[in-house]
């Protein structure tokens, strides 16, 4: 190569050299005008996130960082810690800023507060406890809607599976006060798999029974009587023929009564399968409740064993689980995450960053880990789901009116 040439080159090289080296003099020089503006000029003249704003400008993000950090300790808001987190993810390493803004979310305990932090890092295994948190908060309302929003947000968490369950208790709870036999019928037909079916079944028999032994009580003659019956089970036939199985069972069973027996209505009724229909109901609403049950156990199981399979006791609480009902395993989750959230939070307060980071550590991200579960749910909770949004009119009696003594 000629050396002119080659002198060419280096004076190209060494000038871009010296431009990189001018311009980083600037801005560090700008860098430091902006701090000792921050520090000697009056307070009024600039403040805090114009300083930050302007450090951003010059590209030094990992000052902006600093100064936002020192910032955030003094006003110890979770929206300053929320922001660092975001925007200064790549200096927050060590999930500082992030840990911080978990902390300041479990003082305010609101459920917006802990749904906005869930945004930070959709990622984190930190989520599980925010979750957790917020179900908590969830289950002290008692409110069906706020459980079903639950359900639509997290389909795929042990939680949802004991949403599930807190509904189906709520709507019993009602459907019992309200106790009117087709307001039983519609706990029934919302609440697929929910253990108080037979209950709410037994519950409208007794309910209509006591409204018909009444009116009979109150005939004069036979004919009322057989009127009485020929009308009962007119309506089971109504009912079958628009596939509504279970009053049908109840109008046959109610013909079942000793009132009933020297009826026309029931001699006709000895010889029909019909007569049978609420023991059929019964055994294929058990078997429906015991498949929903253990496919809900089986659910919860998996998605455990998935998520502590790198603990050394896994193989300890899986014996423990293998005896365990549906609600027992819920119980002892919801005991073991408590205690570690109780764990973390202590740690937070004292300063030991590195005690939570180790908890995050045992931790496995919950996204992907309950697929089983999301199943389930995607099985039960559209019923809910309509029922809420649009209900028919034993629904909304269910689900919305205040109790009334009505039997109708």
């Amino acid at each position: 190569m000629p050396a002119r040439t080659l002198r060419v080159r280096q004076r190209k090289f060494f000038k871009g050299q010296f431009i990189m080296k001018i311009k980083r003099f600037i801005e560090s020089f700008l860098s430091i005008i902006i701090l000792l503006i921050c520090f000697c000029a009056p307070a009024w003249s600039i403040s805090d996130d114009e300083i930050i704003q302007g450090l951003e400008t010059l590209g030094d993000l990992e000052a902006a960082y600093s100064l936002a950090y020192e910032i955030a300790k003094q006003q110890n808001t979770y929206e300053r810690w929320r922001d660092i987190a975001i925007k200064y993810a790549q200096f927050d390493t060590d999930n500082k800023a992030y840990l911080q803004a978990w902390q300041q979310t479990y003082k305010l305990n609101q459920e917006a507060i802990y749904r906005d932090f869930l945004t930070i890092k959709p990622q984190s295994p930190f989520n599980r406890y925010a979750i957790h948190a917020l179900f908590k908060l969830i289950k002290s309302s008692d409110n069906l809607e706020k459980y079903q929003q639950f359900l639509a947000e997290f389909p795929d968490v042990i939680e949802s599976i004991e949403a599930v369950l807190k509904m189906h208790e709520i709507a019993f709870q009602r459907a019992k006060e309200i106790n009117a036999p087709l307001v039983f019928d519609a706990f029934v037909t919302t609440f697929y798999g929910a253990k108080q079916i037979p209950m709410a079944i037994e519950q409208a028999f007794k309910a209509e029974k006591l409204t018909i032994e009444k009116t009979v009580s109150q005939t004069k003659n036979y004919e009322e009587r057989e009127y009485i019956a020929r009308r009962l089970f007119n309506q089971a036939r109504i009912a079958e023929k628009q596939d509504n199985s279970l009053l049908a069972a109840r109008k046959y069973r109610l013909l079942n009564l000793e009132i009933f027996i020297e009826t026309q209505v029931f001699t006709e009724l000895l010889d029909r399968e019909e007569r049978l229909a609420y023991q059929k109901l019964m055994a294929d609403k058990q078997a429906e409740i015991a498949k929903s049950i253990q496919e809900m156990r089986e659910a919860i199981v998996e998605t455990i064993q998935v998520q502590t399979q790198h603990l050394e006791n896994t193989v300890v609480n899986e014996l423990q689980r293998q005896g365990q009902s549906l609600e027992e395993i819920i119980a002892e989750q919801n005991r073991l995450l408590t205690e570690k959230l109780d764990t973390v939070n202590k740690n937070l307060q004292q300063g030991y960053l590195a005690g939570v980071g180790a908890d995050m550590a045992d931790l496995v991200p919950i996204v992907g880990t309950g697929l089983k579960i999301a199943k389930v749910i995607g099985r039960i909770s559209p019923a809910i789901a309509r029922a809420l949004s649009k209900p028919n009119k034993q629904q909304a009696v269910l689900l919305f009116a205040k109790p009334t003594d009505s039997n109708d």
